[in-house]
């Protein structure tokens, strides 16, 4: 196409002799120096590639056109030369919408038939890489605004789950094996050490009920938090947990019900916000408050009171040794850059002896903490009551907010100061009736 160069090239350089300071950018990329104008427009462009911006697409076309048909009128080839170039555009054509047809039907197979045969829990890039752009923008979207929320199942706690609370575990009773996994009540381990073989001649602190609630609000947070698949992520459950239970990580004990309480709730804010994560509602954790009271209190026999206790710690033992094992194996593939591993390993490894600890304790001495279960009913109540007075005060300042914004009254004279001091008692009497 040579006359379309020549005639741009021309073009361009008369162009450039006729530019005055002010022009010397090019007006598509707004970055480099202008060395074109547009035969057709008069834009000033730097390149080609600028030339062919979108921004540009529709005068460049054409453009482009014109000067094919020109060129195409200008030939004093053969007839053959002109059917030859004819051909070449047709396929051209042809090609482009072959193109569009692959796509279309691309975009119009059914979902449904893209993801047949994947792993939809295991090969998560994969049915990734099966959604359109458009599909991939939706799902962004529903992840943002909620609905994707909205579509997820709530779990309902095993220890909440009708059917475990008049559950009696025996050897000689069997449990229903279609009854779902995450709402069976977890086997308890078989291998617990005798807390007199773990403390030998001394007897374990009085305060280790106290802990013990600390421990039991943090396994019904995690399990609460990761919708009952806690042990599919064995590591990440195992950080939120040690995160939540100042006990388990070694931080510090608790001496008292109160204690306890508010030591899980300070980890939970302070786990939430290492995360970068909205704060957990007041209601979500009266809701696990509420958990620790079931867990204790057990299936409701007197026999069997401790089997929600032993078996909520066994589910959290296997989650630690999964965890444990998985931090290992990395370790032993990595040779630089451990340092967070090692110190991982070391919290997981202290925290599941601790968590047999306490499994042989309840064994032995676990029905001492159904004494603190009117107290940790007391504190309940008196935090939920507080909550309600907040939220109470709250929509109360929320509907007077107008008479508590300070106003600002004129005192140019007299008169204006005693209007301004009468509006100021009458808002003082509605702050007072407030």
């Amino acid at each position: 196409m040579t006359t379309m160069a020549t005639t741009m090239k021309t073009l361009g350089n008369d162009t450039l002799d006729s530019l005055t300071p002010s022009e010397i950018h090019c007006k598509l990329c707004l970055k480099a120096v202008s060395k074109y104008t547009c035969p057709r427009c008069n834009i000033a462009y730097c390149s080609l590639s600028c030339y062919k911006d979108e921004k540009h697409i529709g005068c460049s076309e054409a453009f482009y056109k014109d000067c094919v048909i020109t060129e195409l009128q200008d030939m004093t080839n053969s007839e053959k030369d002109k059917k030859k170039v004819l051909e070449m555009l047709s396929r051209d054509l042809e090609e482009r919408a072959d193109e569009d047809l692959v796509q279309d039907e691309e975009e119009h197979q059914s979902l449904s038939e893209r993801l047949e045969g994947l792993d939809l829990d295991g090969d998560v890039s994969a049915v990734w890489g099966q959604l359109s752009s458009k599909e991939r923008e939706e799902f962004a979207r529903m992840l943002q605004d909620g609905r994707l929320a909205r579509l997820i199942e709530i779990w309902t706690p095993w220890w909440k789950f009708p059917r475990n609370l008049s559950l009696v575990k025996d050897n000689s009773e069997t449990i229903d094996e279609e009854q779902d996994v995450a709402t069976r009540v977890p086997d308890v381990l078989e291998d617990i050490p005798d807390i007199n073989i773990l403390l030998k001649n001394c007897r374990p602190s009085s305060d280790c009920r106290f802990d013990l609630i600390n421990i039991l609000f943090a396994y019904a947070f995690v399990s609460r938090m990761h919708n009952g698949d806690h042990q599919e992520c064995p590591v990440d459950s195992s950080q939120l947990f040690l995160d939540t239970s100042v006990v388990l990580d070694g931080k510090c004990r608790c001496g008292s019900v109160g204690e306890a309480i508010q030591h899980s709730l300070d980890g939970v804010h302070k786990s939430r916000k290492t995360e970068g994560k909205s704060e957990a509602s007041g209601g979500f954790s009266l809701t696990v408050l509420e958990d620790v009271v079931v867990l204790i209190s057990g299936p409701g026999t007197a026999r069997h009171s401790l089997g929600f206790m032993t078996a909520a710690l066994s589910d959290f033992v296997r989650l630690l040794r999964k965890a444990l094992s998985i931090v290992r194996k990395e370790l032993k593939g990595k040779k630089d850059g451990t340092d967070d591993l090692q110190f991982l390993k070391s919290r997981v490894f202290k925290a599941e002896k601790k968590s047999v600890f306490f499994l042989s304790w309840i064994h032995r001495y676990g029905m001492g903490i159904h004494q603190l279960l009117p107290l940790l009913q007391l504190e309940i109540e008196r935090r939920r009551s507080d909550a309600e007075e907040v939220g109470e005060l709250k929509d109360c300042v929320e509907k007077n907010m107008e008479y508590l914004k300070p106003q600002q009254h004129p005192t140019t004279d007299v008169d204006s100061g005693d209007n301004s001091m009468d509006s100021k008692d009458n808002k003082e009497c509605k702050i007072v009736e407030l």
